[in-house]
């Protein structure tokens, strides 16, 4: 299953596209068009990356009970059943843009874009417990000791959208203390243990594009082959990593937006189907 995963994120990155980097925008957090609950964790991330214009998704049983079709040639995603709370194994969906004879009924409407600023702003507001900030000439950074987040004046970054992409960042390392997630472990991180540091660096990159694709913001990024390349490997070496980071960074990003899962709930029933999101 790990591997399975592994395997698209690196097949993505051999194709140029780096998943943490294509926002979803107005195409809507990848969702399932019957139970409109968003999907979680890495299921996100890739079916995020597939750039389709509007992000819900069916199972074939779904697809047949609505008395729709999916059109020929057109390949299935898949993704993971049990993200924290059962056995995992694998699944397929298909896009809405797969299939013919989708009851228009069942399709939302696209929402009224809101102001991207506003929203960034309400998201920092927002957070429970939020750390200290501090204003520097030094570049963005948090400080897990001291609890705190260290900012530019605003004027030092090309745009808004820039300065609240870091500001993201430093908020989803935030998570780590011991008064939110409490996740860090200090005897592993003294030690620059490759593998800590790649997850950690990972699930910064995933949660504030999180945070980036929630609040509609954009930020152009350059990935030189060698940022390509060190992730492809990091793939590679480690099957649990994409998969993990994407866990945690889900766990951040409740936290940081106020959003609670409840497991039991999250288990939906189609048809003697249970299908989790």
């Amino acid at each position: 299953m790990h591997r399975c995963i592994s395997e698209q994120m690196i097949a993505l990155l051999e194709d140029g596209i780096v998943p943490w980097h294509i926002s979803w925008g107005c195409s809507g957090i990848p969702s399932n068009l019957l139970t409109k609950r968003p999907y979680r964790g890495i299921n996100v991330l890739l079916l995020a990356a597939k750039g389709y214009h509007r992000n819900y998704f069916l199972t074939e049983h779904q697809i047949e009970r609505i008395g729709a079709f999916v059109c020929k040639g057109q390949k299935q995603h898949i993704i993971v059943d049990g993200i924290g709370f059962r056995s995992l194994r694998l699944y397929e969906v298909y896009n809405i843009e797969q299939c013919g004879d989708i009851p228009k009924i069942l399709v939302p409407r696209c929402p009224q874009q809101n102001s991207p600023i506003k929203k960034c702003k309400k998201v920092i507001e927002g957070v429970k417990h939020c750390p200290r900030l501090v204003l520097g000439d030094t570049i963005p950074s948090y400080n897990l000791s001291e609890d705190i987040i260290t900012m530019p004046s605003m004027r030092y970054f090309a745009s808004h959208k820039e300065y609240f992409d870091e500001f993201f960042k430093q908020l989803v390392a935030a998570t780590k203390h011991w008064a939110r997630l409490d996740r860090h472990d200090d005897s592993l991180l003294e030690q620059f243990v490759p593998e800590i540091m790649a997850t950690e660096e990972l699930v910064i990159e995933i949660g504030s594009w999180y945070l980036r694709s929630y609040t509609d913001i954009e930020v152009k990024r350059h990935c030189d082959d060698k940022y390509i390349r060190h992730w492809m490997d990091m793939f590679k070496k480690n099957l649990l990593l994409a998969f993990e980071a994407a866990e945690i960074a889900q766990k951040a990003v409740d936290y940081i937006l106020g959003q609670s899962f409840d497991e039991k709930e999250a288990i939906d029933y189609v048809e003697d189907e249970m299908l989790p999101f």
